[in-house]
């Protein structure tokens, strides 16, 4: 179906809000500066967005299922499990721990933690997302026989705190984006950490 104008003029605002707010940051952009760059009158972008922390929320929005998407299109079923499960973490790591919109936009999400309910309503809106998929993937190896029969949602949990490890870290500024290398081998100590967890040892 193709996007009507305001369709297409809303995506153009959440395009042109999503490079400013990893430009400036929270404080620093303004709805007037969004505005100037859009190409209109802020009147015209509150018709659209009736705050600032409305347009943040939409600009995670988007970011979020574009994300979830590049990820969910990185997963072939078809591959045994060791080589879905580190194409998967290699993809998931390129797009947290190298220079990328979403770990500024996560930047600018926790800078409004205290005094906004947008990172809040962001989990609330995104759910699972990809992780579900993961999910599925596991509790049918388990069936396989490849896993152990262990709670396929704990074991997705064990995971993701394997892959986010140090992202308080990259987005405290503590550490430097990571290389492809370095990508490579972090991918791969975290899969065998996850299979010695739970291969099926008497598989």
């Amino acid at each position: 179906m193709k996007a009507t104008k305001a369709q297409e003029r809303r995506e153009r605002i959440i395009t042109i809000a999503t490079g400013v707010f990893c430009e400036l940051g929270y404080e620093g952009a303004s709805m007037s500066i969004i505005a100037a760059r859009v190409g209109g009158s802020k009147g015209t972008l509150y018709n659209y967005f009736p705050s600032k922390d409305e347009l943040l929320l939409a600009t995670m929005l988007a970011g979020a299922e574009e994300f979830q998407n590049t990820l969910a299109k990185s997963i072939d079923q078809s591959l045994p499990l060791e080589q879905i499960l580190v194409g998967f973490i290699e993809r998931l790591l390129q797009m947290l721990y190298q220079d990328s919109d979403t770990e500024k936009l996560l930047r600018v999400v926790i800078s409004v933690g205290g005094t906004s309910d947008v990172g809040k309503r962001f989990f609330e809106y995104i759910g699972d997302g990809v992780w579900a998929q993961i999910a599925q993937i596991l509790e049918q190896h388990i069936q396989l026989g490849n896993l152990q029969e262990k709670d396929p949602l704990f074991m997705v949990t064990h995971l993701r705190g394997l892959c986010d490890a140090d992202l308080l870290r990259m987005l405290m500024g503590a550490m430097p984006s990571m290389t492809d290398e370095e990508i490579k081998q972090r991918s791969l100590q975290i899969l065998s950490t996850f299979m010695d967890a739970y291969r099926n040892s008497q598989e």
